[in-house]
């Protein structure tokens, strides 16, 4: 039976646009390519999808052309969404993405959605009193509008111990120490990047900080992305490389994202670190090599063609 998954929050539609990088004031530019994509966590949960998770997303999307736009592209994946909450002249959550194909960097410009604040319902709980495991990424602690429903996840997590998944993201340099410690104190899996680590580790950097997150919270393991090189899987008791694939670069936008997907795939499914750290790789490589997040996202075949190009003996069957 397919492991079922909760995500909470980011739920974000992206207008992404080519550009070259960077921007300049008066150097106008004409974009080869417009494209409407699902953004954010939708990016992790249709990759979830296409490796074969069941997911179910808390949170909002707005009551306009966006919203809309979002629960097409999620009700044609078979995500569950009967338990967002779409309240009355609301807004979706909307980025401008700017890729840069040439030097496979992007910039992002967002507005958060605006509407009434999203409170934990019982809904809410039944999807997560039927998970394996829950998501947040940290674009939700930041958006005030969710700040009920992380509570009432929060709470349901102290209270039942589901295993939980963070991913940090940049935004998390808006939040405070006490949001910090909470979140560490129940996460099992803190996915980030090296820029990242600042941010939950108050300002210390580099992998001493990152182990002493570890030795704090003995149920911690951190994924550490280090793009191209590949990912550092670290706890108390564990730290080991799993290096990078090999690939042409063609858009950044949403790697992050897959990756976590792919990880979540493959932890709870019983996979070791060392596969888990090789399978979230070939996913990040998988999705940079090809335009577009979103529904464009990998699907295992492309995966499972990284991992047997690098020999790595690993087969996902997904």
């Amino acid at each position: 039976m397919a492991k079922r998954l909760v995500t909470v929050g980011d739920l974000v539609v992206d207008i992404v646009l080519d550009a070259v990088l960077p921007l300049h004031p008066n150097q106008h530019q004409t974009a080869k390519r417009l494209r409407f994509e699902a953004g954010g966590a939708c990016t992790t949960i249709l990759a979830a999808r296409k490796m074969g998770l069941d997911i179910a997303a808390l949170g909002t999307v707005g009551d306009d052309l966006q919203g809309r736009m979002l629960l097409d592209i999620l009700d044609d994946a078979a995500v569950d969404t009967s338990a967002l909450v779409i309240p009355p002249g609301s807004a979706t959550t909307t980025v401008v993405a700017l890729s840069d194909s040439g030097q496979g960097g992007h910039v992002f410009l967002g507005h958060y959605g605006e509407g009434a604040d999203i409170d934990f319902t019982d809904v809410a709980e039944e999807r997560l009193d039927a998970s394996d495991a829950i998501f947040i990424p940290g674009y939700t602690l930041a958006e005030a509008r969710l700040s009920p429903l992380v509570a009432g996840v929060c709470d349901w997590l102290a209270k039942q111990g589901g295993r939980f998944y963070f991913d940090v993201g940049p935004f998390a340099r808006h939040l405070t120490q006490a949001q910090i410690d909470q979140v560490l104190s129940l996460c099992h899996i803190l996915l980030l990047t090296e820029d990242e680590i600042p941010f939950v580790a108050e300002g210390a950097l580099g992998l001493d900080a990152c182990r002493r997150l570890c030795a704090q919270y003995a149920q911690l393991t951190i994924a550490l992305k280090l793009g191209a090189a590949g990912c550092r899987i670290i706890s108390r008791d564990l730290d080991l490389v799993c290096p990078g694939f090999t690939v042409d670069v063609v858009d950044t936008v949403g790697a992050g994202d897959a990756f976590a997907s792919a990880y979540i795939w493959a932890d709870l499914n019983g996979y070791s670190p060392r596969a888990c750290g090789a399978i979230a790789n070939a996913m990040g490589a998988a999705s940079v090599a090809k335009a577009g997040a979103g529904a464009s996202v990998p699907a295992g075949a492309d995966v499972q063609s990284l991992l047997d190009r690098e020999n790595t003996g690993i087969n996902i069957s997904c």
